[in-house]
Protein backbone atom coordinates (compact mmCIF):
# COMPACT_ATOMS: atom_id res chain seq x y z
CA UNK A 1 0.00 0.00 0.00
CA UNK A 2 1.49 3.59 -1.55
CA UNK A 3 1.93 5.69 2.02
CA UNK A 4 0.35 9.68 1.18
CA UNK A 5 4.18 11.04 1.73
CA UNK A 6 5.23 8.18 -0.96
CA UNK A 7 2.44 9.39 -3.29
CA UNK A 8 3.47 13.32 -3.20
CA UNK A 9 6.71 12.62 -3.89
CA UNK A 10 5.56 10.49 -6.81
CA UNK A 11 3.61 13.19 -8.23
CA UNK A 12 6.24 15.41 -7.84
CA UNK A 13 8.50 13.56 -9.80
CA UNK A 14 5.87 12.64 -12.49
CA UNK A 15 5.16 16.39 -12.74
CA UNK A 16 8.95 17.65 -13.59
CA UNK A 17 9.08 14.57 -15.65
CA UNK A 18 5.88 15.59 -17.98
CA UNK A 19 6.84 19.31 -17.74
CA UNK A 20 10.69 18.48 -18.65
CA UNK A 21 8.84 17.46 -21.87
CA UNK A 22 8.14 20.50 -23.13
CA UNK A 23 11.76 22.80 -23.38
CA UNK A 24 13.40 18.97 -24.08
CA UNK A 25 11.46 18.42 -27.05
CA UNK A 26 11.68 21.87 -28.17
CA UNK A 27 15.59 21.30 -28.21
CA UNK A 28 15.08 17.73 -29.93
CA UNK A 29 12.56 19.32 -32.96
CA UNK A 30 16.06 21.42 -34.63
CA UNK A 31 17.00 18.02 -35.37
CA UNK A 32 14.23 15.56 -35.74
CA UNK A 33 11.04 16.96 -37.54
CA UNK A 34 7.69 16.13 -35.65
CA UNK A 35 6.47 12.79 -37.26
CA UNK A 36 10.04 11.41 -37.36
CA UNK A 37 9.23 12.27 -32.91
CA UNK A 38 6.55 10.49 -32.94
CA UNK A 39 7.27 7.85 -35.32
CA UNK A 40 9.91 6.74 -33.25
CA UNK A 41 8.31 6.82 -30.09
CA UNK A 42 5.45 4.92 -31.37
CA UNK A 43 7.76 2.45 -32.96
CA UNK A 44 9.77 2.13 -29.39
CA UNK A 45 7.53 2.51 -27.03
CA UNK A 46 5.31 -0.61 -28.66
CA UNK A 47 6.84 -4.15 -27.19
CA UNK A 48 7.84 -1.85 -23.66
CA UNK A 49 3.82 -1.40 -23.76
CA UNK A 50 3.20 -5.39 -24.58
CA UNK A 51 5.27 -6.47 -22.22
CA UNK A 52 3.60 -4.55 -19.56
CA UNK A 53 0.14 -5.44 -20.77
CA UNK A 54 1.13 -9.28 -20.39
CA UNK A 55 2.27 -8.72 -16.61
CA UNK A 56 -0.68 -6.39 -15.71
CA UNK A 57 -3.39 -7.44 -17.29
CA UNK A 58 -2.78 -11.08 -18.92
CA UNK A 59 -5.37 -11.51 -21.68
CA UNK A 60 -7.63 -13.95 -21.64
CA UNK A 61 -9.89 -13.87 -24.96
CA UNK A 62 -8.97 -12.83 -28.29
CA UNK A 63 -9.19 -9.60 -29.52
CA UNK A 64 -12.81 -8.87 -30.72
CA UNK A 65 -14.01 -6.44 -33.84
CA UNK A 66 -14.21 -3.87 -30.75
CA UNK A 67 -11.05 -3.98 -29.31
CA UNK A 68 -9.69 -3.34 -32.95
CA UNK A 69 -12.19 -0.51 -33.24
CA UNK A 70 -10.80 1.11 -30.36
CA UNK A 71 -7.32 0.46 -31.76
CA UNK A 72 -7.52 2.32 -34.52
CA UNK A 73 -9.55 5.11 -33.54
CA UNK A 74 -7.25 5.76 -30.67
CA UNK A 75 -3.89 5.45 -32.30
CA UNK A 76 -5.56 7.96 -35.02
CA UNK A 77 -6.28 10.35 -32.64
CA UNK A 78 -3.91 10.05 -30.39
CA UNK A 79 -0.34 9.70 -31.36
CA UNK A 80 -1.22 10.29 -34.59
CA UNK A 81 -3.43 12.91 -34.37
CA UNK A 82 -2.28 14.75 -31.49
CA UNK A 83 0.70 14.49 -30.82
CA UNK A 84 2.63 14.78 -33.66
CA UNK A 85 0.28 18.41 -34.72
CA UNK A 86 1.46 19.12 -31.05
CA UNK A 87 5.46 18.37 -31.97
CA UNK A 88 4.60 20.36 -35.08
CA UNK A 89 3.33 23.58 -33.08
CA UNK A 90 5.81 23.20 -30.38
CA UNK A 91 8.68 23.70 -33.32
CA UNK A 92 6.94 26.99 -34.35
CA UNK A 93 6.27 28.18 -30.82
CA UNK A 94 7.91 28.81 -27.45
CA UNK A 95 7.68 25.97 -25.01
CA UNK A 96 6.38 28.40 -22.42
CA UNK A 97 3.14 28.92 -24.36
CA UNK A 98 3.04 25.03 -25.68
CA UNK A 99 2.69 24.62 -21.96
CA UNK A 100 0.12 26.85 -20.83
CA UNK A 101 -1.88 25.85 -24.30
CA UNK A 102 -1.50 22.63 -23.68
CA UNK A 103 -2.80 22.68 -19.89
CA UNK A 104 -6.07 24.35 -21.78
CA UNK A 105 -6.88 20.62 -22.83
CA UNK A 106 -8.82 19.58 -19.99
CA UNK A 107 -11.61 22.67 -20.59
CA UNK A 108 -12.01 21.66 -24.29
CA UNK A 109 -12.57 18.31 -23.30
CA UNK A 110 -15.35 19.33 -20.82
CA UNK A 111 -17.17 21.61 -23.87
CA UNK A 112 -17.34 18.34 -26.12
CA UNK A 113 -18.89 16.33 -23.28
CA UNK A 114 -21.31 18.75 -22.18
CA UNK A 115 -22.47 19.59 -26.36
CA UNK A 116 -22.14 15.52 -27.93
CA UNK A 117 -22.14 13.36 -24.22
CA UNK A 118 -24.69 15.31 -22.62
CA UNK A 119 -22.75 16.10 -19.37
CA UNK A 120 -24.20 18.87 -17.72
CA UNK A 121 -22.50 22.25 -16.56
CA UNK A 122 -22.86 23.98 -13.67
CA UNK A 123 -21.97 27.83 -13.02
CA UNK A 124 -18.67 27.59 -11.34
CA UNK A 125 -18.21 24.98 -14.74
CA UNK A 126 -18.71 28.27 -16.82
CA UNK A 127 -16.58 30.90 -14.83
CA UNK A 128 -13.76 28.33 -15.27
CA UNK A 129 -14.41 28.15 -18.99
CA UNK A 130 -14.10 31.49 -19.50
CA UNK A 131 -11.04 32.00 -17.29
CA UNK A 132 -9.61 29.43 -19.48
CA UNK A 133 -10.47 31.35 -22.99
CA UNK A 134 -8.94 33.96 -20.98
CA UNK A 135 -6.11 32.14 -20.63
CA UNK A 136 -6.06 31.39 -24.14
CA UNK A 137 -6.45 34.56 -25.55
CA UNK A 138 -4.07 36.30 -23.31
CA UNK A 139 -1.16 33.74 -24.22
CA UNK A 140 -1.11 33.55 -27.72
CA UNK A 141 -1.84 37.80 -27.91
CA UNK A 142 1.33 37.93 -25.73
CA UNK A 143 -0.62 40.01 -23.79
CA UNK A 144 -1.25 43.13 -26.60
CA UNK A 145 -3.95 43.90 -27.68
CA UNK A 146 -2.60 44.85 -30.82
CA UNK A 147 -1.28 41.57 -31.44
CA UNK A 148 -5.24 40.33 -31.81
CA UNK A 149 -6.41 43.53 -33.83
CA UNK A 150 -3.57 42.89 -35.92
CA UNK A 151 -4.21 39.50 -36.06
CA UNK A 152 -0.15 38.78 -36.17
CA UNK A 153 -0.77 35.27 -33.65
CA UNK A 154 1.88 32.91 -33.59
CA UNK A 155 1.05 30.14 -35.72
CA UNK A 156 2.48 27.29 -33.41
CA UNK A 157 0.18 28.60 -31.12
CA UNK A 158 -2.89 27.94 -33.42
CA UNK A 159 -1.22 24.52 -34.19
CA UNK A 160 -0.97 23.70 -30.75
CA UNK A 161 -4.70 24.94 -30.10
CA UNK A 162 -5.49 22.44 -33.39
CA UNK A 163 -4.06 19.61 -31.91
CA UNK A 164 -6.72 19.50 -29.29
CA UNK A 165 -9.43 18.36 -31.63
CA UNK A 166 -7.01 14.93 -31.45
CA UNK A 167 -7.08 14.97 -27.75
CA UNK A 168 -11.32 16.01 -27.58
CA UNK A 169 -11.79 13.11 -29.62
CA UNK A 170 -9.23 10.38 -28.13
CA UNK A 171 -11.38 11.47 -24.88
CA UNK A 172 -14.60 11.63 -25.67
CA UNK A 173 -14.36 8.27 -27.22
CA UNK A 174 -12.18 6.57 -24.67
CA UNK A 175 -15.60 7.13 -22.65
CA UNK A 176 -17.63 5.38 -25.41
CA UNK A 177 -15.30 2.62 -26.59
CA UNK A 178 -17.36 -0.67 -25.77
CA UNK A 179 -14.20 -2.53 -25.64
CA UNK A 180 -13.95 -4.28 -22.28
CA UNK A 181 -9.86 -4.54 -23.15
CA UNK A 182 -8.44 -3.25 -19.59
CA UNK A 183 -6.55 0.37 -20.18
CA UNK A 184 -2.82 -1.16 -20.91
CA UNK A 185 -3.86 -3.81 -23.85
CA UNK A 186 -5.94 -0.63 -25.65
CA UNK A 187 -2.96 2.01 -25.50
CA UNK A 188 -0.43 -1.46 -26.62
CA UNK A 189 -2.81 -1.38 -29.94
CA UNK A 190 -3.16 2.54 -30.13
CA UNK A 191 0.32 2.17 -30.23
CA UNK A 192 0.80 -0.52 -32.76
CA UNK A 193 -1.36 1.79 -35.05
CA UNK A 194 0.38 4.49 -34.60
CA UNK A 195 3.38 2.93 -35.51
CA UNK A 196 2.07 1.00 -38.87
CA UNK A 197 0.80 4.55 -40.11
CA UNK A 198 3.88 7.32 -38.87
CA UNK A 199 6.82 5.24 -39.89
CA UNK A 200 5.94 4.69 -43.84
CA UNK A 201 5.01 8.84 -43.22
CA UNK A 202 8.35 9.76 -41.54
CA UNK A 203 10.08 7.60 -44.32
CA UNK A 204 8.14 9.55 -47.07
CA UNK A 205 7.96 13.49 -45.48
CA UNK A 206 11.51 13.63 -43.25
CA UNK A 207 13.75 11.01 -44.57
CA UNK A 208 16.56 11.29 -44.73
CA UNK A 209 17.04 11.36 -40.23
CA UNK A 210 20.16 12.52 -38.68
CA UNK A 211 21.92 9.07 -37.21
CA UNK A 212 21.58 9.02 -33.28
CA UNK A 213 25.32 9.29 -32.92
CA UNK A 214 24.67 12.90 -35.01
CA UNK A 215 21.95 13.76 -33.47
CA UNK A 216 22.32 12.11 -29.74
CA UNK A 217 20.31 14.81 -27.50
CA UNK A 218 17.72 14.38 -29.89
CA UNK A 219 17.15 10.82 -29.76
CA UNK A 220 17.30 10.81 -26.11
CA UNK A 221 14.47 13.07 -26.10
CA UNK A 222 12.44 10.55 -27.94
CA UNK A 223 13.66 7.88 -25.24
CA UNK A 224 12.21 10.03 -22.75
CA UNK A 225 9.11 10.55 -24.26
CA UNK A 226 9.19 6.59 -24.43
CA UNK A 227 10.11 5.60 -20.84
CA UNK A 228 10.51 8.41 -18.27
CA UNK A 229 7.14 9.67 -19.43
CA UNK A 230 5.45 6.07 -19.77
CA UNK A 231 6.40 4.94 -16.40
CA UNK A 232 4.88 8.76 -15.37
CA UNK A 233 1.96 7.22 -16.55
CA UNK A 234 2.37 4.23 -14.97
CA UNK A 235 3.11 6.05 -11.41
CA UNK A 236 0.36 8.43 -11.93
CA UNK A 237 -2.58 5.57 -11.93
CA UNK A 238 -1.00 4.36 -8.83
CA UNK A 239 -1.50 7.78 -7.48
CA UNK A 240 -4.53 8.32 -8.16
CA UNK A 241 -5.35 4.89 -6.36
CA UNK A 242 -3.84 5.88 -3.53
CA UNK A 243 -4.70 9.49 -3.03
CA UNK A 244 -7.89 9.78 -5.24
CA UNK A 245 -8.57 11.93 -8.76
CA UNK A 246 -9.18 15.21 -6.66
CA UNK A 247 -6.06 15.66 -5.14
CA UNK A 248 -3.88 14.49 -8.01
CA UNK A 249 -5.48 16.41 -10.52
CA UNK A 250 -5.27 19.43 -8.33
CA UNK A 251 -1.63 18.82 -7.71
CA UNK A 252 -0.96 18.10 -11.53
CA UNK A 253 -2.80 21.64 -12.05
CA UNK A 254 0.11 23.52 -10.92
CA UNK A 255 2.26 21.85 -14.10
CA UNK A 256 2.16 24.94 -16.50
CA UNK A 257 4.09 27.23 -13.60
CA UNK A 258 6.98 24.44 -13.61
CA UNK A 259 7.03 24.07 -17.47
CA UNK A 260 7.85 27.84 -16.94
CA UNK A 261 10.37 26.96 -14.67
CA UNK A 262 12.16 24.30 -16.86
CA UNK A 263 11.63 26.21 -19.92
CA UNK A 264 13.54 29.35 -18.02
CA UNK A 265 16.34 27.14 -16.33
CA UNK A 266 16.62 24.61 -19.49
CA UNK A 267 16.51 27.14 -22.55
CA UNK A 268 16.52 29.93 -21.54
CA UNK A 269 12.87 31.23 -22.68
CA UNK A 270 12.23 33.93 -20.92
CA UNK A 271 9.63 34.32 -18.83
CA UNK A 272 6.99 37.64 -18.96
CA UNK A 273 4.47 38.82 -17.25
CA UNK A 274 1.75 37.86 -19.35
CA UNK A 275 3.52 34.12 -19.08
CA UNK A 276 2.27 34.36 -15.43
CA UNK A 277 -1.15 35.59 -15.81
CA UNK A 278 -1.98 32.83 -18.59
CA UNK A 279 -0.59 29.94 -16.32
CA UNK A 280 -2.49 31.23 -13.51
CA UNK A 281 -5.84 31.86 -15.14
CA UNK A 282 -5.76 28.60 -16.86
CA UNK A 283 -5.09 26.72 -13.56
CA UNK A 284 -8.13 28.17 -12.08
CA UNK A 285 -10.02 27.76 -14.89
CA UNK A 286 -9.30 24.17 -14.91
CA UNK A 287 -10.25 23.48 -11.80
CA UNK A 288 -13.46 25.23 -11.69
CA UNK A 289 -14.37 23.81 -15.26
CA UNK A 290 -13.83 20.47 -14.03
CA UNK A 291 -15.09 21.00 -10.71
CA UNK A 292 -18.29 18.29 -10.08
CA UNK A 293 -21.45 19.05 -8.23
CA UNK A 294 -21.50 18.27 -4.48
Amino acid sequence: MMTDRRAYILLFVVTLVWAGNYPLSKLALERLGPITMTAARAFVATPLLWWMARMMAPRRRPFSGRDYAAFIVLGLTGLVGNTTIWYWGLAGTTALNAGILGASSPIFVAVAAALFLGDRLHPWNYVGIVLSVAAVVVTVAKGSLGVLLTLSVNHGDFIILLSQVGWVTYSLYSRRTTSTLPPAWILTGAHVVSAIVLVPLAVIVEWPWPSPVDAPFAWGVMMYGVFPVTLGHLWYYAIVRSIGPGRAAAFLNLMPFVVLGLSWLIIGEPVRAYHLAGAALVIGGVYLATRRAP
